[in-house]
């Protein structure tokens, strides 16, 4: 019972570690383009829809920039 709870916690951990690695390298990557302190905020414009071809939402934000 002591080893189910220790590993819950340790793999609880590891987790929040491994995303605090995630979203520092994001921000050494992307440091010209961060506008918010979560880096992986804002990158939700692709709707996930399986088209092989620059999507509408891709072609729009590049039109505005």
């Amino acid at each position: 019972m002591f080893e189910s709870l220790l590993i819950g916690v340790g793999g609880i951990v590891s987790l929040m570690i491994v995303w605090v690695i995630v979203q520092s390298l994001w921000r050494k990557i992307f440091a010209d383009q961060i506008s918010d302190d979560d880096v992986l905020a804002g990158r939700t414009s692709c709707s996930n829809c399986g088209c092989t071809t620059v999507c509408k939402n891709e072609q729009k934000q590049l039109s505005t920039k």
